[in-house]
């Protein structure tokens, strides 16, 4: 049997409010590895999002070698494709070196569809590895005639990329299966709040399962964060490390595939350690503090902490506490990395304060903050406070 692990949404290089995710990726890499030596993987499928930017560090770049170096004597193939996250540039630019040591590298669509379809004939098994799908891809697929809305030639772009490769694939292996990859939105897909670039092909294309053609064994998808099963070929394997707070709850994994005489046989999950929690606690002032204070992590990397504190009124004092609150567990086993006090009486935001036509651009700093005080709950006293101090912090700035 031959044996093929499907990922994707690495997200190399990633902070998380600021706080450096290279040590998850390292701890995932190490299990990687251990997971392709001890089930003698066949070949690892990379669907997109390498790294979390266009521009990736020195240290992104080095972890990211790293691991394909590691790889080499395991003897496992890897088809490696771009996602919207990654410059086409970057990941090409060492295409030629990496080929030798068994590592395919799609970062776009030039040269499609030869470039991006690879064979695999000692399997039975071909890839077809379509990276992200930019708009000026899709505009060169497909005519704009006869398409009533912008939405519908990119869904038919999209589309007719896939239809092509598999020509193409019936044109030269037709005898063997056909395994896709994409880096896409699939309309019906649950996401989360770290895919912050779900660009046009993802939400206006609202791409359907239907409009993949037949043809494949197996469809490898990238894009979204929450592993999740389309239909019984067509899956996202999620990203292995938790991006945001949003992804706290879900489970990760990676994809082993079966497959015998080019034909899927079985797809089973393997659940990638948890190395580190994210934590989020909301309520009170008080109720956040008890909360903090009975929370013991128990995993091997530093947990981090989000946590919404909600008041009912505005007060200075509650700031200063919340502020007090932060300072008291800033050397605690874990890190508060997106803290949030909220007073419920504040309903609006400074540009909602003013009426219809009115442009906040156009007023003074003292028009906005006079507002501002209207719209809350405040002694006559505290209120003059806040003004005077406005005004002579205003008196310093000027005179600066």
């Amino acid at each position: 049997m031959v044996r093929i692990l499907h990922t994707a949404d690495w997200h190399i290089g990633k902070q998380l409010h600021k706080y450096n995710l290279e040590a998850d990726h390292q701890l995932f890499f190490d299990w990687l590895i251990e997971v392709i030596r001890e089930r003698e993987i066949d070949l690892l499928l990379v669907s997109g999002d390498i790294f979390d930017t266009s521009f990736p560090s020195n240290a992104s770049l080095s972890l990211y070698y790293k691991f394909l170096t590691q790889l080499l004597p395991l003897n496992c193939r890897i088809v490696i494709t771009g996602g919207n996250h990654d410059s086409p540039g970057v990941l090409n630019a060492p295409r030629e070196i990496l080929a030798h040591l068994r590592v395919d590298v799609v970062g776009d669509v030039t040269g499609f569809p030869a470039a991006c379809y690879i064979p695999f004939p000692e399997w039975k098994l071909a890839v077809a590895a379509i990276p992200y799908l930019r708009e000026a891809d899709l505009r060169r697929s497909v005519s704009a005639s006869g398409y009533s809305d912008r939405a519908a030639q990119i869904r038919e772009g999209i589309s007719q990329y896939y239809r092509d490769i598999v020509d193409y694939h019936g044109q030269h292996h037709p005898e063997h299966g056909l395994i896709g990859m994409g880096h896409l939105h699939v309309a019906g897909a649950q996401t989360s709040e770290s895919e912050r670039e779900i660009h046009i092909v993802g939400n206006l294309a609202a791409f359907g399962l239907e409009q993949f053609p037949g043809g494949f064994e197996y469809i490898a998808l990238g894009h979204i964060h929450k592993p999740q099963k389309l239909n019984d070929i067509v899956r996202y394997s999620g990203s292995p490390v938790p991006l945001s707070f949003s992804e706290r709850k879900d489970p990760k994994y990676v994809l082993e595939l079966g497959f015998e005489d080019g034909r899927l046989k079985t797809i089973e999950p393997l659940a990638v350690p948890v190395s580190r929690e994210l934590k989020s606690f909301t309520g009170t002032l008080d109720e956040v503090r008890r909360q903090l204070q009975a929370y013991s992590p128990v995993f091997p990397l530093e947990a981090l902490v989000e946590v919404h504190v909600i008041e009912e009124n505005y007060s200075p004092d509650t700031s200063l506490r919340f502020e007090q609150m932060l300072a008291e567990f800033s050397e605690a086993e874990f890190r508060i990395i997106k803290p949030r006090l909220t007073f419920e009486n504040r309903r609006k935001d400074a540009a909602d304060l003013f009426a219809t036509g009115v442009e906040i651009e156009d007023l003074s700093p003292r028009q906005v903050f006079i507002k501002r005080l209207e719209n809350e709950v405040l002694e006559e006293e505290m209120r003059e406070k806040l003004l005077s101090a406005f005004d002579e912090l205003a008196g310093k700035i000027s005179m600066e």
